[in-house]
């Protein structure tokens, strides 16, 4: 259901005309670091993520605003307990979508994100499916669009601030990126997105 929910959102920016309907793709890398200590020994977790994403933005003047988008990183993970350290291969693929209401500059929007996470290695996967909602705003500033929001707003483990920008050149093309870092105490994550597309 909650899969449906995330595709459902998607699907709805394909079927309303927009007065101005952006479509980006994406290089996307992401990064973790977390430490705890299990019976008086150190066990650690670092992984790089890199990988590709799509996203599409649907803006009308005093009306209805849909984003949707989805990306997909793939990378190793390293796992150590004490110094004895394993690589394993790691997957994430996340789809997001967002309904909102255009009053001019500002546009918030309340949305949903659905990730799959896979840790592979040694013939055992371990995966991961977490499923929250999101909320934010674009504020636009004749040819930029600043973006900023919360992710996983109900989730204290995957729990995330956003924020990014969006610029629209004057030949229809768009030039953009995305930052974002988890806010859990257990675990330090970043991911960046870097992005370019057009304005149709």
């Amino acid at each position: 259901m909650k899969k449906l929910l995330v595709l459902l959102m998607a699907l709805l920016s394909f079927c309303i005309l927009a007065d101005e309907r952006i479509v980006i793709g994406s290089f996307e890398q992401e990064s973790t670091e977390a430490e705890s200590i299990l019976h008086r020994v150190t066990v650690s977790e670092e992984s790089t993520l890199n990988g590709f994403g799509a996203r599409i933005f649907d803006f009308r003047d005093e009306g209805l605003y849909i984003g949707a988008g989805f990306s997909f990183v793939t990378g190793d993970s390293d796992l150590c307990e004490g110094s004895d350290c394993v690589s394993v291969d790691a997957t994430r693929t996340g789809f997001f979508g967002e309904l909102g209401r255009n009053f001019g500059r500002l546009t918030p929007f309340f949305g949903a994100s659905f990730d799959s996470k896979e840790i592979d290695g040694g013939g055992h996967t371990d995966s991961d499916e977490p499923f929250g909602i999101n909320a934010g705003f674009w504020l636009e500033l004749d040819k930029l669009k600043i973006r900023g929001a919360g992710v996983y707003l109900d989730d204290e483990e995957n729990r995330a601030i956003t924020g990014g920008f969006l610029f629209q050149m004057d030949n229809k093309f768009a030039l953009g990126a995305e930052f974002g870092m988890l806010v859990a105490d257990e675990v330090d994550g970043f991911r960046f997105s870097l992005q370019f597309g057009r304005k149709f």
